[in-house]
């Protein structure tokens, strides 16, 4: 099967974007990038990570495999443990996917306070579940319990890469 051009410059453009990224993010305060992507071009990037050797965690389905048989409030409490914990086992450099289980209301958690947390001690590359509108971050829809939102202005120290317009 032939790869489609204007695909392969996208994932290329988005990688070189990321590095570059990474690169300023080894500077700051928090080494956080956050990568905004389409779940279409998400599996192409995985496949191109691979190809260079770069694992993309799904982050929910291992630590739904951590918490499945806690109770809510066992998860409450071991919710940055258990993400840390998978963030460490992958040394340096973690690059993240499928973050929507930070999001789920019953664990009672700020999905970028954790990441930033996470992100002080070493490189992470999350790819956010969302997209940004306007000038705002944003998770799910307005009015669902699972809806976050996050002022752009915020993200001083950590390097936000939308993948359709380029570094914001």
């Amino acid at each position: 099967m032939k790869s489609n051009p204007s695909v392969s410059l996208l994932i290329e453009k988005l990688l070189t974007d990321v590095n570059s990224a990474i690169r300023r993010a080894e500077y700051q305060s928090h080494k956080l990038v956050l990568v905004i992507l389409s779940d279409a071009n998400r599996k192409l990037l995985k496949s191109e990570l691979k190809n260079k050797g770069i694992e993309l965690l799904n982050l929910s389905s291992l630590l739904s495999q951590k918490l499945v048989s806690l109770s809510i409030n066992e998860r409450k409490k071991l919710l940055e443990e258990e993400v840390s914990n998978i963030a460490n086992d992958c040394g340096e450099s973690v690059w993240l996917s499928k973050l929507d289980l930070l999001c789920e209301p019953s664990l009672n958690s700020d999905p970028m306070l954790l990441l930033k947390w996470l992100a002080k001690s070493q490189l992470i590359v999350a790819i956010w579940p969302g997209v940004i509108e306007g000038a705002s971050l944003v998770y799910a829809k307005p009015g669902r319990p699972d809806y976050k939102t996050y002022p752009l202005n915020e993200f001083k120290n950590i390097q936000v890469i939308d993948a359709c317009n380029g570094v914001k």
